[in-house]
């Protein structure tokens, strides 16, 4: 368990110094660029609320979620104001559980201290999600998987569930006795 986290925080520490070293590109941001600027945004609001719960464990898996995206888009043509926003809110939503190394990195990077700062604020309209997958299930089996806006109605949800051609064979013709509507994620349709 020890050489995990230790790697870990390899991981973190190879991804800010290739921040702070490889520059990156400027100007226009690119559908990538805002794909990594809204997961920032949602890691902070996901973070904040997992520290808020004492959710140490959650809130450090999603660190390590937002890692392993930041490598993947540093190791392409990051915008650098991109890539240097999510790399320091990653070492404030870090720094209560590895609070020396994310010290050590920000005051390399910046030459500051990172305790003295605030928490990072996350930008709601950022954060929000645009869309989920919908899972379909009948009697509890998973039967069909659709991509829906985020703020899908029920009604909405529902129409789309029995509409699919996956759900009306695994009914076979029988009506559904009820439909569990879990919006924007989950539709279960009990037969029986």
């Amino acid at each position: 368990m020890i050489e995990g986290c230790g790697r870990f925080l390899d991981r973190l520490w190879r991804l800010a110094d290739a921040a702070g070293s490889t520059g990156g590109r400027s100007g226009a941001l690119t559908e990538a660029d805002g794909q990594v600027r809204r997961a920032t945004h949602r890691t902070i609001q996901q973070v904040t609320a997992d520290i808020e719960r004492w959710s140490y464990n959650t809130a450090v898996a999603r660190c390590m979620e937002q890692v392993n995206l930041l490598q993947r888009y540093a190791r392409g043509d990051p915008h650098a104001e991109v890539l240097g926003e999510a790399v320091d809110a990653l070492l404030h939503l870090l720094a209560p559980m590895a609070p020396h190394v994310t010290a050590e990195l920000w005051e390399r990077r910046h030459g500051d201290r990172l305790h003295a700062r605030g928490w990072p604020e996350f930008d709601p309209a950022l954060a929000a999600e645009e869309s989920v997958t919908m899972v379909v299930q009948v009697n509890g089996k998973v039967r069909d998987r659709f991509e829906v806006s985020a703020a899908i109605e029920e009604d909405e949800a529902r129409a789309l569930a029995l509409a699919s051609a996956k759900v009306a064979d695994a009914l076979g013709g029988a009506a559904p006795a009820r439909v569990v509507v879990r919006a924007p994620k989950l539709v279960n349709v009990v037969t029986g």
